[in-house]
């Protein structure tokens, strides 16, 4: 089987709760980071330019697609489906390669679900970040990768539906799972702060 790589939804969630950063600096964790949370080779005043922090992004999220992909790390890797696949890649990104085998080692993709939660801590406190990370990737573990489109009682624009079609002034269940997919209030409206996310 050919092994997995990260798709959009991974992407946007590995972005939103990274954030770019062209000037190094310490994490909640005390490790120097720059760019999209990229630790490795970095020091104290050291700066990069946007075309090298989205290749570091690149480089980042190929070596933890390779842990995902790995059953050594994810036993159930074969099984995953999209969303979780891009789920497990944000976590393994955000905690490690360690983290990551401990999260999947002997679980169903519920169970790493019900499990995720918990890894919301760095240097032993709680951190909101991380709470609302871990929420985010529970949420798209349990996202069905295809909806059925829905009645129209359901939703009045059926295109809406569509993740890929979410725009400014978009209402529904879309846009309730987008909005917890970002960390944003599940109101189900698509307005200025989605529009921001």
């Amino acid at each position: 089987m050919a092994n997995k790589r990260i798709g959009q939804a991974g992407l946007a969630l590995i972005k939103q709760y990274e954030g770019c950063r062209l000037a190094a600096y310490r994490c909640a964790a005390g490790v120097w980071t720059i760019g999209y949370g990229h630790t490795a080779g970095v020091h104290s005043g050291m700066t990069i330019t946007q075309a090298q922090a989205d290749a570091y992004l690149q480089q980042d999220i190929a070596k933890f697609e390779g842990y995902v992909n790995n059953p050594a790390y994810v036993p159930i890797t074969e099984q995953l489906n999209q969303n979780q696949f891009d789920a497990l890649v944000s976590f393994a990104f955000n905690l490690g390669a360690g983290n990551l085998r401990k999260l999947c080692k002997g679980r169903t993709a519920a169970q790493i679900a019900l499990a995720m939660p918990s890894y919301n801590k760095a240097a032993g406190k709680i951190l909101a970040g991380l709470t609302r990370r871990r929420k985010a990737e529970q949420a798209l573990v349990n996202r069905p990768v295809s909806v059925a489109a829905p009645t129209p009682a359901q939703n009045q624009n059926t295109e809406d539906y569509n993740m890929k079609t979410i725009k400014k002034g978009s209402k529904g269940n879309a846009v309730k799972v987008w909005h917890i997919i970002m960390g944003g209030a599940a109101d189900g409206n698509c307005g200025r702060q989605s529009a921001q996310m």
